[in-house]
């Protein structure tokens, strides 16, 4: 799950060559992006209406013949320019050294002639075009040339074919799909002429470099039936060892937060789902990404696939003394007693999120035995189930009659902008409201992200949404978090205040749930200070005001690993605590304001 960082990986066991040369020297086939560096694959068509169209490939490479190793791997890493002799382009052009010497060059004047002896720097001999084209009336040098084929012969069905010799040469170099299964399979074999395990020249000057990879075992991997340039997609290209990342969301989702969580927004598909590696954390993107370890036998293992069957994965970052920022406890995903402020889950699988449910229903349970243990308005008889049916027949016929307006707008008005509470006292409602709209902003921003990242992965704001080093998200986030704690720190002095003068009989304040509220808080700012300090203040936690100001605090982040998980359960416990103790006390509200609001606003009342 890896949105801020590319699935990056690096060898501390060769140099750049051998990255390179991992990835493997895959032969010649058709890649379907656009590829900056010079491609080893030749496009037909395009072939054909260049200038060299007509010209047999031994015309030009004419000492692949002679060598006794073609394709060498030794040669992979090189720029396509370390294989240009000037003589191979004079032998046809041979007045360009002349007109260059008389300064021109074509149209050209030419004023410094050196400038001009790397062909390759302005011409690609595969597709250059020919100059004269341009003069002609039919030809329009704009559009591609693969689309004008009647611009300079009669249009025909199909490309003429190559010559026997030039047949041999595009058997490789010819453009190969990646959606058919012969063409997989040719794709792979080519990559496994040098890194398979199979004994050969080319096999064993690439094992100098890089682990093999074991034929056998690689069939039975994940991606045994996808092509090797699925995934490698500059494979075919000059400069072998300076490919781009490999993009593992080309094909695959990101994870929901159930799976990997917001924690794992920095950490690289390879660090967890590659066998044979170590997860490290990159210095420069502060990512997590992936190193190979040698194995005894000298075979890559790294493309047989991590399942998550046990725990073990996880325990690639989660160990004691780690470097990489993760807790040295793999901790439960957030479950559904977290989404009032989180991105969280719809699970309940640990302890804490179990044992709170249970007694919050529990609560419930015997809240509403009481409640419907007396006589409901226009009930004659009947027991507590009876009731109980009676109570949701009248809802639901509420709901579906002409009323529905007037319970929608009781909500809006009288829950949503707590009106009433604003005509009794602008004070309560101000107190109130910093508690309520925290509240309401972090559930539904959490909403958005939960179901957005469920039923559209692809969207990158759903991950912006989920992101708590994204500015705005980690900043909104931080903005509630400071509305709630001030409106629990007023709410406890003008308590204090009306103390005094408090009418005998009458409640006391629920300081309980003032005390757990304003603890969630603030050991929430400090597990995001402690995360960020860990993770090495990434690039967009600074927006988080509060967070980044305490995680500063800390000395030695490293040290914070150990005692991250046990202040997360803390969190945590005080969550759970809370969400058992709403049945019990004046936070029942919570639930019976809105029905009790509804009911009376089908009956008409105001």
């Amino acid at each position: 799950m890896v949105m801020g960082c590319k699935n990056r990986g690096r060898w501390t066991w060769v140099g750049v060559r051998g990255m390179g040369l991992l990835i493997g020297m895959v032969v010649l086939f058709f890649i379907d992006v656009p590829v900056v560096r010079a491609s080893w694959v030749i496009d037909p068509a395009r072939f054909h209406a260049s200038a060299h169209g007509q010209t047999s490939c031994q015309e030009c490479h004419e000492e692949i013949a002679e060598m006794d190793l073609h394709p060498d791997p030794r040669n992979v890493t090189r720029r396509a320019r370390d294989f240009f002799k000037p003589e191979g382009c004079l032998a046809c052009h041979d007045s360009i050294m002349d007109d260059l010497e008389a300064g021109k060059h074509g149209s050209l004047k030419v004023k410094a002639p050196d400038r001009y002896k790397d062909c390759l720097s302005c011409h690609d001999p595969h597709y250059q075009t020919r100059i004269s084209d341009s003069n002609s009336r039919r030809f329009n040098p704009k559009e591609p040339v693969v689309n004008q084929c009647g611009a300079c012969h009669d249009a025909r069905d199909a490309l003429p074919a190559f010559s026997e010799e030039d047949a041999a040469c595009m058997t490789c170099h010819h453009p190969m799909a990646e959606d058919s299964p012969k063409e997989i399979e040719r794709i792979n074999d080519f990559c496994l002429h040098c890194h398979g395990k199979g004994g050969t020249r080319a096999q064993a000057i690439t094992e100098e470099f890089v682990p093999l990879i074991d034929e056998t075992s690689h069939e039975s991997t994940a991606h045994a039936e996808v092509a090797c340039t699925t995934c490698h997609r500059e494979a075919a290209s000059y400069t072998h060892d300076v490919q781009q990342p490999e993009d593992c969301g080309q094909c695959h989702l990101p994870h929901h937060e159930k799976v990997a969580g917001s924690a794992h927004m920095s950490v690289s598909c390879q660090s967890c789902h590659l066998k044979g590696v170590s997860a490290v954390r990159d210095e420069e993107s502060n990512c997590i990404v992936w190193e190979r370890e040698r194995t005894p036998d000298g075979r890559s293992i790294v493309h047989e696939m991590v399942r998550f069957d046990t725990d073990t994965t996880c325990q690639r970052c989660h160990f004691a003394g780690n470097l990489l920022g993760a807790a040295s406890m793999a901790l439960p995903a957030k479950s559904v007693i977290c989404m009032p402020c989180h991105a969280a889950t719809l699970s309940a699988g640990d302890t804490i999120t179990l044992v709170s449910l249970a007694i919050f229903l529990f609560g419930l349970v015997l809240f509403f035995s009481f409640y419907l243990s007396g006589s409901l308005p226009g009930a004659v008889g009947g027991n507590s189930v009876a009731r109980l049916f009676r109570l949701i027949g009248g809802a639901l016929t509420c709901i579906f009659s002409g009323q529905i307006i007037r319970i929608i707008r009781a909500l809006f008005w009288d829950v949503l902008l707590q009106r009433r509470l604003y005509r009794v006292s602008p004070g309560r409602w101000m107190i109130h409201a910093l508690i309520f709209y925290g509240f309401i902003f972090r559930f539904f921003w959490g909403l958005a992200a939960l179901f957005g990242s469920l039923w559209k992965p692809d969207w990158p704001v759903v991950w912006h949404l989920v992101n708590k080093d994204y500015p705005v998200t980690g900043f909104l986030y931080d903005l509630t978090g400071v509305m709630i704690l001030a409106g629990i720190g007023l709410a406890f002095g003008r308590g204090l205040i009306q103390r005094k003068g408090r009418v005998p009989g009458l409640p006391e304040q629920d300081r309980l749930a003032l005390g757990l509220i304003g603890g969630i808080v603030i050991i929430g700012f400090m597990l995001e200070g402690m995360r960020i300090a860990m993770t090495g203040y990434p690039t967009g936690s600074e927006y988080s005001l509060v967070g980044y100001g305490i995680g500063l605090l800390f000395s030695s982040p490293r040290g914070l690993v150990e005692v991250y998980g046990f202040v997360w359960y803390i969190h945590a416990a005080l969550t759970g605590a809370f969400i058992a103790y709403i049945p019990f006390s004046r936070l029942l509200h919570i639930i019976m304001a809105p029905v009790v609001l509804a009911m009376n606003a089908c009956k008409g009342r105001d």
